[in-house]
């Protein structure tokens, strides 16, 4: 066992005040009321500034929400760049305007059948094959 063991908190206490007695020169009553303010404006300063309407608690808040707004910014540009790319080719590349139409609106050649299948399984397992056969228009020539 250790000395401070055997002597108790009490006198371990004691020791301690005796010790911070000779470090730490005694004050007038009235300096301790004027660093008690002191130390009170000081704490309610930190308080206000961590957790105030323009504390870090808000700044923290507020960054966060920029992340998540220059993220949707992110993929709402590579979704413009997307549909700038497609507004291209549908101006330029017949090759593209009709593949859009044959895929997206069904158009076809007069003469050509069109198979389509309908059921979850596009492997023809479980669908309904319908066969459709007529003139349709082109969308290229």
């Amino acid at each position: 066992m250790t000395e401070k063991s055997r002597r108790g908190p009490a006198s371990w206490m004691r020791e301690m005040r005796k010790a911070l007695k000779k470090v730490i020169p005694r004050l007038p009553k009235g300096e301790y009321v004027v660093w008690g303010l002191f130390l009170g404006l000081c704490l309610w300063f930190l308080w206000s500034a961590v957790s105030g309407p323009q504390g870090a608690v808000k700044l923290l808040q507020l960054k966060g929400a920029l992340r998540q707004l220059e993220e949707k910014n992110r993929v709402l540009l590579r979704e413009n760049q997307r549909l700038e790319k497609e507004i291209y080719l549908l101006r330029t590349s017949p090759a593209y305007q009709e593949r859009v139409a044959r895929e997206e609106y069904g158009y076809s050649y007069t003469g050509e059948r069109v198979y389509t299948f309908s059921g979850p399984d596009p492997t023809g397992n479980s669908g309904d094959s319908q066969e459709e056969d007529g003139p349709k228009s082109p969308a290229a020539p």
